[in-house]
């Protein structure tokens, strides 16, 4: 890469602005961005990742939303939900946290995503744009990305039809507030200074109030799972950078759910379910929107919070110790 070519990259991207093409200026800001970098140009950097935000914002016009279809009998939901809700409250809830049909499988979406990737995701130059505007990461490559659309439509699917009937039936089970917390606490591996605070996030939940339990249920959910690795014998202790030799409990990331220590612990399909809810750029990235304040409202949903209480209801089946006779 040449100064030449960052310089005819931002003359082709100056002027598609100045004609109002703003779809084509962010192409190529977004060319010269990646020009810029490579050379280091730390001012053509500031310019070109400020103008592709600007360009992709003024031209969110152009871009359309991909609406997909899907025809599932009625009677096929009814006969899971019925068999999922099915007994007594307890054995319902242990039997949600293992449930086949509520985690998408990813071999399965794999092999789906690359027999029906569409032509134009593998011969066009691809971007994902967020609704303000930044480059999603990820989203300039064609098969991931056309794959974690295929992801987000089987999760939509789960969260949609499966676990907002299911939450909606057990009401009539008798789940309430003190019943979802006595049932936590029942299975003897949820610490209870974090017992005391996922309390708190169901209580919310119950009121309604999505905003406050998504808050508090997130972070309380990635440490509690950390706090459950590690009694599975997962390295979760991380080595401080610096001087002083220190250390402290990981912090959950995409590299962790993607390594072997926990995906042979946890099994792929909930670690991919996981990352695709808490972290993937191209999923609901819900724990880095908590964390930095940038969740809306819109998305402080039943049914975010719906799968979030499913997450812990898959650690609770899945590690229980039983108590001392």
């Amino acid at each position: 890469m040449s100064k030449d070519e960052l310089h005819k990259s931002l003359k082709q991207a100056q002027d598609a602005e100045n004609a109002a093409d703003f779809f084509s200026a962010a192409h190529y800001y977004k060319e010269a961005l990646g020009i810029a970098r490579s050379l280091g140009d730390s001012s053509s950097i500031t310019l070109c990742k400020n103008k592709v935000v600007e360009m992709n914002q003024k031209s969110k016009d152009v871009f359309k939303e991909l609406n997909v279809e899907a025809t599932v009998p009625k009677e096929e939901i009814d006969k899971v939900i019925n068999s999922i809700l099915d007994g007594d409250l307890e054995m319902i809830l242990n039997r949600i946290g293992v449930h086949p049909f509520l985690f998408p499988k990813m071999q399965q979406v794999e092999e789906s995503a690359s027999k029906n990737m569409p032509i134009s995701y593998q011969i066009a130059s691809l971007s994902t744009i967020s609704k303000d505007g930044h480059l999603v990461k990820g989203g300039s490559d064609g098969n991931y990305s056309w794959m974690m659309q295929m992801y987000g439509m089987q999760q939509g699917f789960i969260t949609e039809f499966y676990l907002m009937r299911i939450f909606d039936g057990l009401a009539n089970k008798g789940l309430n507030e003190e019943s979802l917390v006595a049932y936590l606490r029942s299975r003897g591996t949820f610490p209870e200074n974090n017992l005391a605070v996922i309390a708190t996030g169901i209580n919310r939940y119950f009121a309604r109030d999505y905003i406050s339990a998504l808050h508090i249920l997130i972070p309380q959910f990635e440490n509690v799972f950390l706090f459950m690795s590690e009694r599975l014998h997962i390295d979760v202790v991380a080595l401080n950078r610096g001087k002083d030799v220190s250390t402290q409990l990981k912090t959950l990331s995409v590299e962790h759910l993607n390594s072997e220590a926990f995906q042979s612990k946890w099994h792929r399909d909930f670690c991919e379910q996981i990352k695709f809810a808490l972290f993937e750029p191209l999923g609901y990235v819900l724990r880095h929107k908590v964390a930095h304040g940038q969740i809306t409202i819109a998305e402080c949903t039943p049914q975010m919070a719906n799968l979030v209480l499913y997450f812990f209801l898959v650690l609770a089946a899945r590690i229980s110790i039983s108590p001392s006779p």
